[in-house]
């Protein structure tokens, strides 16, 4: 027993050093928006030069959104030509996770780095009109198993249950 639990502490504090030291860098390669013409009027996805490894997102919303669930899907491929395998995947209420940002852990410290700069509220439902976020920049908050490869994130947004918003973005993780 004593064993097991020294080789699950030196397991965690190689893998907290790998992390550590592992300085990720994130290329945008494309970034296509879809969206459902009841919800949403206007839209601008846009990848932020020079580096690329930030994206804009506007929507001009046409109706309040009351209960948002997102579901995400990122999968990695080690060749351009290569099938993508899924790495991650979860569903999550949004207007909870908004409501409660100031807990840790990865969906906290993704969304933290997602509204660094929006004007999107702090609880449901999110009213309608102009709903931005500028900048987004998941770099600093990869986790550290997201493994050098070519990466494709899926997120899909629900209103209930109509699908309003889908996002698909291509890119690079590389080292730097």
């Amino acid at each position: 027993m004593f064993r097991l639990m020294a080789l699950l502490i030196l397991g965690l504090a190689v893998n907290l050093n790998i992390a550590k030291n592992r300085n990720l860098r994130l290329r945008w390669s494309t970034f296509e928006c879809q969206v459902h013409s009841d919800y949403i009027s206007e839209y601008k996805c846009d990848v932020v030069q020079p580096r690329r490894s930030a994206f804009n997102v506007e929507l001009n919303l046409l109706q309040e959104l009351k209960a948002v669930k997102i579901h995400s899907l990122i999968s990695t491929t080690y060749t351009t030509a290569g099938i993508y395998q899924k790495l991650f995947e979860n569903t999550l209420n949004a207007c909870r996770v908004i409501s409660q940002v100031s807990r840790k852990g990865i969906i906290s410290n993704i969304y933290s780095s997602i509204i660094k700069a929006t004007n999107q509220p702090t609880k449901c439902p999110i009213s309608k009109g102009l709903l931005y976020y500028y900048n987004i920049s998941v770099e600093e908050a990869m986790p550290s198993f997201v493994p050098v490869s070519h990466l494709m994130t899926q997120v899909h947004f629900f209103d209930r249950n109509q699908c309003y918003l889908n996002i698909t973005l291509e890119g690079t993780v590389s080292n730097t």
